[in-house]
């Protein structure tokens, strides 16, 4: 090889090394700022499905009473808007909209606030900020159901939709609004003061790690290019550039190995390098090690049925090809160490060196962020009083258990059950005496029910719960040895309490609309017969 191709090779391998080290640095710092910032997004979504769960609760009563404050007037359009008590005293009506700008009020603090808004309010206190205009006006016009954005005064602003259900049509058919109309949203302020700083840090670091990385490969490319000059004439020189060079290459692999992300080269099937970091984290102590343990890379994916984790193959395609052609979407990889459970986002670079394809492949951990958006998703699905799943949740159970059912040929019921008299608790003895009950009533249909039974809370003072391979005899047993615990419980602040529940099988093939139609039928018929007994449908 003469001079000149020398030189070429050592152009390229520098250029191709600087663009493949500075792309890892620069896709490492993109993925961390992107996960701090759908932290944030989770965050405010968290607060946001809080309001709304909120408002169904609300607008599941049609709006509840309360007593007016000094100076408090009545809402002009809500039917039937005031209530007299016994003793004469007037409650006024709160509707859905109404109680969260009084949320938003009183639950305003310096790092953290909401309000209720629309482009038409009824409420001049609703009137829209210029963000909020702006995201209403966004929401309106895509049909997406939330807007997000980052403001210059460190903070992170979020809307949700409000869309027009029945419920809401009483004060807001006035304004030409139809059921599925979106006619509002909740806004959501946070301090983003942490992530900014966050952002600045980590650029500021891309740019310091990126120019060191300039910096060592000019120094490599000099020494080399230096070192064919002179070869043919300084023979003496050569075992004396050799090594600077090797001392070289051994500080880019400190370099590399100073990586805290699993750095790996392969042609596609064979493993070519890796660094120390990779090394370490398997327990090995040599490439040489590695490939005796691993027959290919993707071995060391764990196997999992969801479709945003790498596999040896994909939809049919290899996992390097399919990672290259699919790098806009968050795939994520699992591996085991320990036992433990590691997640790892992969950045995959074609590089060609002399007519030979290899790939650098960067696992970046992201363990602790994909573990707190996991944990943020679970609270998301909890009721916040009782810590049972919510309804949404269970919705989502109960259409993945008919699935099964449908393709298992298993039965399948689900108990539905309400507290009797509920309202008296809370009327006598006070909404906190009323939590307790609700909290009680929870514990012991969860230490009643079996092992992979589910259970949420439906709303208010009512429960159901799904019953896997089980049929509505066997559901009625287990619903009547839940009636009889609660009969039998003393409530530390409410004494004796009574429960009526509903039970029915699902039938092959019938909606799950259909279902739960059915197991509401047999509670309201278990009400109407007397209350605390049990009816089967």
């Amino acid at each position: 090889m003469n001079n000149l191709s020398k030189y070429v090779t050592l152009y390229v391998i520098a250029f191709v090394t600087l663009v493949g080290l500075s792309y890892a640095v620069y896709q490492f710092s993109t993925q961390s700022i992107e996960f701090q910032k759908q932290i944030l997004v989770k965050q405010a979504q968290t607060h946001y499905f809080d309001q709304i769960n909120t408002r169904k609760w609300n607008a599941s009563y049609g709006g509840v009473y309360a007593f007016a404050k000094v100076g408090e007037e009545p809402n002009p359009y809500l039917k039937n808007n005031t209530l007299k008590t016994d003793d004469n005293r007037t409650l006024i009506k709160i509707n859905p909209a109404w109680m969260t700008r009084q949320l938003s009020e009183i639950s305003n603090i310096k790092d953290f606030h909401f309000r209720i808004t629309s482009l038409n309010p009824i409420n001049p206190n609703n009137k829209a900020t210029p963000f909020e205009k702006k995201a209403l006006e966004y929401i309106e016009k895509t049909r997406e159901n939330e807007y997000y954005e980052l403001s210059e005064n460190n903070q992170f602003n979020y809307m949700g939709s409000l869309i027009t259900t029945k419920d809401c049509l009483v004060c807001h058919e006035v304004q030409g609004y139809k059921v599925g109309d979106i006619r509002g949203g909740i806004s959501v302020s946070l301090d983003s003061s942490e992530y900014n700083q966050f952002v600045t840090d980590t650029r500021n670091k891309s740019f310091l790690s990126i120019s060191l990385i300039l910096i060592f490969l000019s120094a490599i490319t000099f020494l080399i290019k230096k070192q064919i000059a002179n070869n043919e004439y300084l023979k003496l020189e050569v075992e004396k550039r050799t090594k600077e060079i090797k001392l070289t290459q051994e500080l880019l692999q400190q370099i590399l190995d100073a990586d805290l992300s699993l750095l790996i080269v392969t042609d596609g099937d064979n493993l070519v390098f890796t660094n120390k970091t990779a090394l370490d984290f398997f327990g090995l102590n040599s490439l040489e090690e590695f490939k005796d343990k691993f027959q290919h890379i993707s071995d060391i994916f764990e196997k999992t049925d969801k479709k945003d984790f790498l596999q040896q193959y994909i939809d049919g395609q290899y996992w390097i090809d399919y990672l290259q052609k699919q790098h806009a979407k968050e795939l994520k990889v699992l591996i085991k160490k320990d036992t433990q459970n590691r997640y790892f986002k992969p950045h995959a670079k074609k590089i060609s060196v002399e007519n030979e394809t290899l790939y650098l492949i960067i696992f970046n951990d992201i363990t602790k962020h994909y573990e707190k958006i996991q944990q943020l998703k679970e609270e998301a699905a909890r009721d916040t009083l009782t810590k049972l799943f919510n309804r949404g949740k269970f919705n989502d159970v109960l259409a993945q258990s008919i699935v099964l059912s449908q393709t298992t040929l298993s039965p399948l019921s689900i108990i539905f059950l309400d507290i009797d008299h509920f309202k008296t608790v809370n009327d006598t003895l006070g909404h906190n005496v009323g939590d307790e009950v609700l909290v009680e009533i929870a514990k012991i249909i969860s230490s009643t029910v079996r092992e992979g039974d589910f259970v949420a809370r439906w709303g208010g003072e009512e429960f159901i719960i799904t019953l896997q391979s089980t049929n509505k005899a066997q559901a009625t047993t287990l619903a009547e040895k839940i009636r009889k615990k609660v009969e039998g419980h003393t409530f530390k602040s409410a004494g004796k309490q009574a429960i009526s529940l509903g039970v029915t099988e699902y039938i092959h093939n019938e909606s799950r609309e259909s279902l739960t139609d059915r197991v509401d039928k047999a509670l309201y018929d278990a009400k109407q017969s007397g209350r605390n007994r049990v009816v089967t449908y």
